[in-house]
């Protein structure tokens, strides 16, 4: 049917009565550089693979995988080419792949941990009201001892009730700590277990969740923060697999995550690996912010420091001469060395970092 080195080929594929990826991603592109088209020959190709399963005895089974853009076997809709995986645009014709489906993922990400928010702040309260009941059952039974127990229990006894209270509060307190981090465990895996898709639109999107949940530039960055950080460089190094043929994909997702290096602490900053074709770029951008952050730190300190550090200075000599009026100066003095610091500080954790 077809020429001798395709019939070759197809009936090494077939022998076994089973037809792999591989296999099959060779025979496609066999066809395709013959000008076969790819639709018939697939068509064709689970006939055979039939035949031979029913002269192998072989158990029923599915025909192999359907090729279309969403399947194993990938082929362009616009022109029929056959891709690679984690291809977003067409090598031949250029076309972009999507689907109806688009820029959902962060959508169906943010649903299932609204749920799991939702669950954690009702168990929490649930959790609450047994605390307190079981707290108000302690009160009665302790208030319902005979008024002999309480007239000559004396400090003994009140030392017993305390302990019993103090003793059920930890107890209950563990239980609520515990469950809080079992239910931070459970948003925490749904993040890490979220599927990272192909489209580009839902790769965008995603990123963008990501790179704004993982800091929240308070210095510290916790512990569903490190989840979200794992969880966008997952998803920048899917976009860099995916981005081959498409530099623009990967530039868009670059400017996406460099704003969070430049404001992680400095020990996160490295937490992907940037391709090297842009990362001289991406390091003279960080190196010029680096020296930014360094400027505004020493205008600030000028700022407030030319006044704020003498004054701390002489303030502290003034505490140590024995004259009321020259040490009521001194302490105005450290006063306003303190606002200086204080203004200082709120200038810097109001900059943009």
């Amino acid at each position: 049917m077809y020429n001798e080195e395709l019939e070759l080929l197809i009936d090494a594929a077939l022998a076994d009565g089973e037809l792999t990826e591989k296999e099959k991603q060779i025979l496609f592109k066999k066809a395709q550089t013959l000008g076969i088209d790819l639709d018939e020959f697939e068509m064709v190709l689970d006939a055979r693979l039939h035949k031979v399963r029913q002269a192998n005895n072989a158990a029923p089974a599915n025909s192999a995988p359907k090729s279309n853009k969403f399947g194993d076997v990938r082929k362009c809709p616009s022109c029929g080419a056959i891709l690679q995986s984690f291809q977003t645009r067409c090598p031949d014709c250029g076309h972009e792949f999507s689907s109806v489906d688009a820029v959902m993922s962060a959508q169906r990400l943010f649903d299932s941990l609204q749920a799991a928010e939702l669950r954690k702040t009702e168990q929490l309260a649930k959790q609450n009201e047994e605390k307190q009941r079981r707290l108000n059952e302690l009160s009665e039974r302790q208030n319902k001892e005979g008024s002999l127990v309480k007239l000559f229990g004396g400090s003994s006894r009140n030392e017993r009730l305390d302990e019993e209270r103090e003793d059920l509060i930890r107890e209950l307190d563990k239980t609520y700590s515990n469950l809080e981090k079992k239910l931070n465990q459970e948003k925490a895996n749904i993040i890490k277990n979220f599927p990272v898709p192909n489209a580009k639109e839902d790769l965008l999107e995603l990123l963008a969740m990501a790179t704004s949940n993982a800091y929240d530039n308070d210095g510290v960055v916790g512990y569903e923060e490190e989840v979200w950080i794992q969880k966008t460089d997952q998803i920048y190094q899917k976009i860099v697999a995916c981005s081959d043929n498409d530099p623009q994909l990967l530039e868009k997702a670059t400017n996406m995550i460099v704003p969070l290096m430049r404001r992680l602490p400095r020990q996160y900053r490295n937490f992907t690996k940037i391709p090297q074709s842009i990362k001289s770029k991406v390091d003279a951008e960080l190196a010029a912010e680096r020296e930014r952050k360094k400027n505004l730190f020493l205008d600030i300190v000028k700022k407030y420091g030319i006044w704020g550090g003498p004054c701390l200075l002489v303030g502290i000599i003034f505490l140590f001469i024995e004259n009321d009026v020259v040490l009521f100066i001194g302490l105005i003095l450290i006063i306003a060395a303190i606002v200086a610091f204080i203004l200082g500080r709120k200038e810097w954790r109001n900059t943009n970092f």
